[in-house]
């Protein structure tokens, strides 16, 4: 008989962390997470683990390990949107064990019902992982993207998950015209008073200062996202920094205050190069509607097309969100990949 075993031991959290090379074995297409990283979500070592409920889980038959996820309850998340809300995380399970996964997955429903949770969300939770891929199977994942194959919509769907919400990955691939066209959107902007600059790396700690803040405030009431501690964000400047590249990150200003901010980065999951990673744009309210989104991007965009990239994401975006899709469009990107949330109510 399958057994579902909370994890609590090192050991169980170093058989966790080497289970996706089994579940992937021989597969081009996966890119590995970052291990240590992983054990350090496992231990409960990331600055999440301050205001998360953190638990591992796996089910084994016969002693060999069919399927694992992790479940989190992020308490600033559901204190943000009044919800009580827990995230099935780093879900991994083998071929042809329909039934081991679906065991999984209402075992850790029940854990979160247990908490007082009224609803588990699957596969996605920023600052811990972006939603499984539907038609992107046979291809490696976008930088920060995870991998998965395509049975794993079975899996959770036959556990009582229903499909929440869909996002998107725009991407293009640059050209002398778009380049022309990034040109003419800055000079534009800026003839409207919008003032640009890329991030200053001497002084990194205040510029994630600022990041925190403008993404905090930007995506106060955007679907999905919790609120973000600077130590959670800091993993994306201070942690990243020898991979990243100054002149991806823009701040943009308005009458000497700040407006808005975009984070790029090269797509690590690429190591020959030339792919950029435009992950996170915002702006605030109330310079909204003057062209800020779009002189960000193409700012960021500018700046790679000068290093000699050929192309550039611009992931994620909730199939809903029009005016993030409206900018990617107008900078000349498309559709290319596509992403599902999956949510089961708790009664």
């Amino acid at each position: 008989m399958p057994q579902v075993l909370a994890l609590t031991q090192p050991d169980q959290f170093e058989r966790y962390a080497d289970f996706g090379a089994q579940v992937y074995q021989g597969n081009p297409c996966w890119a590995p997470p970052h291990r240590e990283h992983l054990l350090d979500e496992l231990h409960r070592r990331v600055p999440q683990a301050e205001y998360s409920d953190i638990q591992p889980f796996w089910i084994e038959r016969d002693g060999a390990v069919a399927a694992v996820a992790t479940a989190v309850i992020d308490r600033l998340y559901n204190e943000h949107w009044n919800e009580q809300v827990g995230h099935i995380l780093l879900f991994e399970a083998l071929p042809r064990r329909d039934e081991e996964a679906a065991e999984l997955l209402r075992a850790v429903c029940g854990w979160f019902r247990d908490r007082g949770c009224r609803a588990a969300r699957l596969g996605y939770l920023p600052g811990w992982q972006l939603p499984l891929t539907i038609d992107a199977c046979d291809q490696v994942p976008t930088c920060f993207h995870g991998f998965n194959p395509p049975y794993y919509h079975n899996y959770v769907k036959n556990a009582g998950f229903y499909t929440e919400r869909g996002c998107v990955e725009y991407r293009t691939q640059f050209t002398i015209e778009l380049a022309a066209g990034y040109h003419d959107i800055v000079r534009r902007a800026r003839h409207a008073g919008v003032l640009f600059r890329p991030w200053d790396f001497s002084r990194l700690e205040s510029e994630t200062t600022l990041f925190t803040t403008l993404t905090n405030d930007t995506f106060a009431g955007h679907w999905g996202m919790p609120p973000f501690p600077e130590p959670v964000l800091s993993t994306l400047t201070i942690g990243l920094r020898d991979a990243l590249v100054p002149e991806f990150c823009w701040f943009a200003e308005v009458a000497g205050e700040p407006a808005g901010f975009v984070y790029s980065l090269p797509d690590l999951n690429q190591p020959e190069g030339g792919h950029g990673v435009l992950l996170i744009i915002g702006v605030r309210e109330a310079y909204r509607g003057r062209g800020v989104n779009l002189g960000l991007a193409a700012s960021s965009y500018l700046a790679m097309i000068d290093r000699g990239y050929r192309s550039a994401s611009y992931t994620i975006v909730l199939d809903d969100n029009w005016p993030s899709r409206r900018t990617a469009e107008k900078l000349g990107c498309r559709i290319e990949r596509n992403f599902v949330i999956y949510r089961r109510d708790l009664r």
